[in-house]
């Protein structure tokens, strides 16, 4: 019997992976990325090192505190107050940072903060007059302040959403704006499947401004005598910001067994890239060891993305509440190398 029901699981998502793939290719395929279109990307990083290592098809997972990232809704799983510090070696030797908590309210349900940064080593500053520096160093990052709420409407559905205050700084320019994420769980459908849905970055436009706009401008170059430094600002462009659409399917096979085996598939609608589909998979060892692996970015021609393994720990403070989770992604960039992450959750 074991082996028909383990049978009938491969054969299902097989099937499921297969239509899928074959519906998105000839439905939803289209030449233009728009890559490049929307102001702050690192808004689409994904955070978490179980989520990443799961491909990033955790929409319909999120249980934890990165659902403030993923999914609202899932917060309103907690059960206790969690703290989680995420750290990233991203790509081109830019550091991905995460830092939230949460704090279940009882019946009023779940509040969470959030800070999500990509950040950079400022750079010396360098004209071909100075071609050894000028004694500047210039810097950039983008941060994203968020405040999370969630609430169980009733014992399969979840609603939760995001305020975010998004700011970008290039060197004496700056940017900011207001977003909003929101998202929707449904749990137990049919006694065996978790559906989750979320948008994200929903919010105003990105306009930078700042001291290097500022330039002395001649109205009539040609006429002797006039004003040649008049004072003058550079309108520059705004951009939105990278609306997110997901929609994700999960199950878990064998779930009160010693070895159950989380699965999980989900599709992503970006504003600035094609849509794609992501998988993942989590074993577990009586809910203290963890291995993980993914694909993410499938249907996307042009991507460096892929594979994506990980795994994690879990273990309780002796004589106290307080339980650890340490978890760790790698996941394939192709000619970008790799990008890993190393997450600490802390709940008490």
């Amino acid at each position: 019997m074991k082996v028909m029901k383990w049978f009938f699981w491969g054969a299902f998502f097989a099937a499921a992976g297969s239509a899928s793939a074959q519906y998105f290719i000839t439905a939803f395929k289209t030449d233009v990325s728009k890559v490049g279109t929307t102001a702050c990307p690192f808004l689409t990083i994904g955070v978490g090192a179980r989520a990443n290592a799961m491909g990033g098809a955790f929409t319909s997972v999120s249980s934890d505190v990165t659902a403030m990232y993923w999914n609202a809704a899932g917060l309103a799983g907690l059960r206790s107050n969690q703290i989680a510090l995420i750290h990233s070696n991203w790509i081109a030797d830019l550091s991905h940072d995460y830092i939230a908590a949460a704090f279940p309210l009882g019946y009023l349900g779940v509040i969470g903060v959030s800070l999500n940064a990509l950040t950079m080593d400022d750079l010396i500053v360098r004209t071909p007059e100075l071609p050894e520096g000028t004694g500047e160093r210039a810097g950039s990052y983008d941060l994203a302040l968020g405040l999370s709420f969630a609430r169980s409407l009733t014992d399969r559905l979840s609603l939760g959403g995001t305020f975010k205050y998004v700011t970008s700084r290039l060197w004496h320019m700056s940017s900011s704006t207001i977003a909003f994420d929101c998202g929707v769980l449904f749990s137990q459908i049919f006694d065996l499947f978790q559906l989750g849905a979320s948008v994200s970055n929903v919010g105003g436009k990105m306009h930078y401004h700042g001291r290097d706009t500022f330039v002395y401008y001649d109205m009539l170059e040609n006429e002797y005598g006039n004003n040649e430094k008049i004072d003058a600002d550079l309108k520059t462009g705004s951009f939105n910001l990278p609306v997110y659409f997901r929609a994700g399917l999960s199950t878990v096979i064998h779930p009160n067994g010693a070895l159950p085996l989380l699965l999980a598939v989900e599709f992503c609608e970006p504003s600035d890239n094609v849509r794609s589909l992501n998988f993942g998979g989590e074993w577990s060892l009586q809910d203290r060891f963890f291995l993980r692996a993914g694909y993410s970015s499938l249907l996307e021609d042009d991507t460096e993305r892929g594979l994506t393994l990980g795994g994690g720990l879990k273990v309780r403070v002796p004589r106290s509440p307080m339980q650890l989770a340490l978890d760790y992604s790698y996941e394939d960039f192709g000619i970008f190398q790799n990008a890993q992450k190393l997450a600490l959750a802390i709940s008490f």
